[in-house]
């Protein structure tokens, strides 16, 4: 005589794995998973239960291994970044340093991958945009997340990537980068030159404005890439400061693309400053020179004989903006004028005013995108070329002259 078939407290036929508890009739299925592991999961109704069940047939069909989705989105990031062997040890560090800012801590990071919906990634972008984070660094950690949890859908540990189109409608704050007008410029120039204390900035400042380069070319740049006779800068490394696993200290590294190498004509006025900064070198007894790699002929030092770090060259900047504002501001006073304050001014913003001052003379996009040495000529032209308002005004009435309408 066959055995008497299960049922639940409504009298309807459980299958092979379905109990129904006496305590509070909850509903439950036991199934063994991929790895071999019994497991238990648990619904409020017989539909719902068995809506389960399907999921979980169809993940064990498509040797989905959701055993592993146990593992947190931070332990997952974990096996990415360990599966990323190509990565720059520098760049290792900032991302792991950014998911260490919002993500080591947070809900997210510590949900189950295999509990992480769409909406739990939006929700985790949202807060980053009210928290005044710029569009740009939301688009940071979307580039950490998408890619870490895509390793897990490819490793069939997960169905679908629930941060695909996450970012969709979230904007952040979009950070403009302002670069100086001419009369800032010239002010800025004028002001160290004629200062005492900030006067021995200045080689390095109009060779920044001359050449473009980014801070980490110009604090990296050597004596060896410099060509007085061609009139030549080669652009083959730059200069970080960070903590690599052997503390904070400088170290030389490779440009982080190919564009990124290349050889920058000399103006006059670039030529005149790496001259003036050896004579300035001689004058002060710049003879000790640190080494950093195997590397001791950098071109901008420091009293002490060592490169500039990104961050004492925006604190010189900082220094001199606040100087000449306190000086403008007395002379203001005493002339019963409108003061005429400098802007905040970075290393960063010294490339931006170099690019915009070439963008300005009518240097074509290919050519200014060469000397930029950036891969993209769309960066070039998006990010880089905010023309002052009056060069704009030039060059409309250049236009009106040369055309005739009408």
């Amino acid at each position: 005589m066959a055995g008497k078939k299960r049922t639940d407290n409504k009298g309807r036929i459980l299958k092979t794995g379905e109990m129904q508890r006496s305590e509070d009739n909850r509903y439950l299925y036991r199934y063994v998973d991929l790895s071999g592991k019994k497991r238990t999961i648990y619904a409020l109704t017989l539909v719902e239960l068995r809506e389960k069940e399907k999921q979980i047939e169809r993940d064990l069909q498509d040797g989905i291994d959701i055993s592993r989705g146990d593992m947190t989105l931070n332990q997952l990031f974990q096996v990415y970044m360990d599966a990323k062997t190509d990565l720059r040890e520098s760049t290792r560090c900032n991302y792991i340093s950014v998911w260490n800012n919002s993500l080591t801590d947070s809900v997210l990071g510590n949900m189950k991958i295999s509990q992480i919906k769409q909406l739990h990634v939006r929700a985790f972008y949202s807060e980053l945009a009210k928290k005044g984070l710029s569009a740009n660094t939301i688009k940071l950690y979307h580039n950490l997340i998408f890619p870490a949890l895509e390793l897990a859908v490819d490793s069939d540990i997960i169905r679908k990537n629930p941060a695909k189109d996450a970012r969709k409608g979230i904007g952040g704050t979009k950070k403009e980068r302002t670069a100086m007008t001419i009369a800032e410029q010239e002010k800025l120039l004028d002001f160290i030159k004629g200062s005492n204390r900030y006067r021995v900035y200045h080689p390095m400042l109009i060779f920044a404005l001359s050449t473009a380069l980014r801070v980490g070319e110009l604090t990296g740049l050597r004596w060896s890439d410099v060509d007085l006779k061609e009139n030549i800068i080669h652009i083959r490394q730059q200069l970080i400061y960070r903590n690599l696993g052997d503390g904070c200290r400088f170290h030389v590294q490779d440009l982080k693309t190919e564009a990124g190498r290349r050889d920058i004509p000399l103006t006059a006025n670039a030529r005149k400053s790496l001259v003036k900064q050896k004579e300035l070198d001689l004058l002060l007894g710049r003879t000790q020179r640190q080494e950093i790699d195997g590397i001791t002929d950098f071109v901008f030092l420091n009293s002490q004989g060592k490169p500039y770090a990104v961050s004492a060259i925006n604190t010189m900047l900082n220094n001199v903006v606040k100087a000449h504002n306190n000086l403008d501001k007395m002379q203001a006073e005493y002339r019963h004028a409108n003061p005429e304050p400098l802007p905040h001014i970075s290393a960063h913003i010294l490339r931006h005013t170099a690019c915009t001052r070439l963008a300005e003379s009518g240097l074509e996009p290919k050519v200014l995108q060469y000397i930029m040495g950036h891969a993209n000529v769309s960066i070039t032209l998006d990010v880089y070329t905010h023309l002052d308002f009056s060069q704009i005004q030039k060059k409309m009435e250049a236009v009106q002259k040369n055309t005739k309408i009408g």
